[in-house]
């Protein structure tokens, strides 16, 4: 199995190191044929874009860069927080309809779409590592969150599933089939990632395999994927980003 792309990679419009030539030139480096720009939404609390709007002058960078990497496909997509329990993302429609890609995902510090969320939801889930109590409860939340997402949105993959805020991966896995939307094993950070491959596999779900790269020297170090996935031997064919 081989992997062509890195679909999740950070920049300095968010929390990245690098420019969106930095990236591109980096997985130009590493032989790779596909590269995702993917910052995070503007309700991620220190880590999002000024606005909304700036996703559209990222593809007008990028655009711009475009020439001068012609064997590099390179597209512009966001890593949308989910801010309710609704499953609202931090983006409008307007604004993801003119992306590339869209990646869902849970992150602990973001602004509440309302203050019911606030109180049900974001708070919850910032103190659920201090109380067990709260695991259960908030598992099923979560589940119930990043599933409205995937059925409300056109979401490409769910970024790192499970990692600080739990969530039932056979319930996301069920749903994201339904909808070809894939999980995505992220070798950015460290978490139990084989439970995410076992239930991908139970019910039919994808796999993209990313590095989450917030330096450009981490952009396209997707190996530890491929090697977990080839262990578990899931279908190659099920990444979307492999070839056999």
């Amino acid at each position: 199995m081989e992997l062509f792309a890195d679909y999740h990679t950070h920049t300095t419009h968010s929390d990245g190191r690098g420019t969106p030539a930095d990236n591109i030139r980096a997985a130009a480096g590493r032989g790779l044929k596909a590269l995702a720009i993917t910052d995070h939404g503007p309700k991620s609390v220190g880590i999002g874009v000024a606005g909304p709007e700036t996703f559209l002058a990222i593809k007008e960078e990028v655009a711009g860069l475009a020439p001068g990497f012609p064997e590099m496909e390179v597209l512009v997509g966001a890593e949308a927080s989910v801010i309710g329990r609704d499953g609202r993302l931090d983006l409008p429609g307007e604004i993801i309809e003119k992306l590339d890609l869209l990646i869902a995902g849970l992150h602990p510090y973001h602004l509440p779409a309302s203050p019911g969320d606030a109180l049900h939801f974001t708070l919850p889930n910032l103190a659920v590592r201090l109380r067990r109590s709260l695991w259960e409860k908030m598992r099923n939340t979560n589940t119930k969150a990043l599933i409205e997402a995937v059925y409300n949105y056109p979401v490409d993959f769910i970024s790192h599933p499970d990692l600080m805020m739990p969530a039932d991966l056979d319930e996301l896995a069920r749903a994201c089939a339904g909808r070809e939307t894939a999980l995505e094993v992220n070798t950015g950070h460290h978490y139990n990632k084989e439970n995410i491959v076992r239930a991908a596999a139970r019910w039919g779900a994808g796999l993209a395999i990313n590095s989450d790269a917030h330096f450009p020297e981490t952009v396209g170090n997707l190996a530890a994927g491929a090697a977990l996935v080839e262990k578990l031997r899931f279908p190659a064919e099920m990444v979307i980003n492999a070839t056999l």
